[in-house]
């Protein structure tokens, strides 16, 4: 399985609508995507603590209000091909996210992005908010996270949903965290993975997920590993 990563960043503008029909374009089953909250505690979708770096504005997620964030263009900052494509797109919320990925047919990794510490509980409980009232198919929905405290989180307010652990390291007692936290997956750096490791994720009946492969040649490798899920910039080559 493919993911298209913050959509398919490489294709179209990261963490946008736009990204999603081009990860689903091409083929891609999976979608990972950056959730945070808004001022206003609307959960948006951007991975950075600001605008700067993906907009044309500059400043806070967490100190801007839902209206502002969508007065901001989501492309002036993409550089890939077919820029003039996605004129005029915007931050998406998360709703809006989830409805096109079930219009599509798409499954959501949704990375609950944590900047600070204070905004754990109020932005899990606006995710699952959202996910209840849309009734999003939970076979089609895992909540990520490198924090393990969003995952507790995650577990006690909706349990029923997948949960997957992201990390770059073998973490301590990661095995045994993650048979704590009932997780679904782990989402692995394919970069520091190792053969060893991917076996031992997968002898713990773990779904295994790396993140970013951008190199189609490594591909049959990784499979041959176990690893169940190839996260990419390039959902276009694979």
């Amino acid at each position: 399985m493919i993911s298209g990563h913050r959509g398919a960043r490489a294709l179209a503008p990261e963490n946008t609508l736009a990204g999603i029909k081009k990860a689903a374009e091409c083929g891609a089953t999976w979608v990972e995507m950056d959730v945070q909250l808004s001022a206003d505690r609307v959960p948006v979708m951007i991975h950075d603590k600001t605008v700067n770096r993906c907009t044309n504005g500059r400043g806070s997620v967490g100190k801007m209000s839902l209206e502002t964030l969508k007065q901001l263009d989501a492309n002036a900052k993409f550089m890939g091909d077919g820029k003039d494509l996605y004129i005029g797109e915007q931050i998406p919320t998360l709703q809006e996210a989830l409805l096109l990925c079930d219009q599509l047919d798409i499954t959501m990794n949704l990375e609950i992005k944590i900047h600070r510490k204070a905004e754990v509980l109020p932005l899990v409980e606006q995710i699952v908010q959202t996910v209840k009232q849309l009734n999003f198919p939970l076979n089609k929905l895992v909540f990520s996270s490198f924090d393990l405290g969003v995952l507790t989180y995650c577990k006690t307010l909706y349990p029923e949903v997948r949960r997957g652990l992201i990390t770059s390291k073998n973490r301590r007692n990661m095995m045994g965290k993650a048979q704590d936290l009932s997780l679904y997956s782990i989402h692995y750096d394919q970069s520091k993975l190792t053969e060893a490791m991917a076996k031992k994720i997968k002898a713990a009946d773990l779904q295994l997920h790396i993140w970013t492969m951008n190199d189609p040649d490594k591909a049959e490798m990784f499979r041959a590993w176990g690893v169940d899920n190839m996260i990419t910039d390039h959902p276009d080559l694979f």
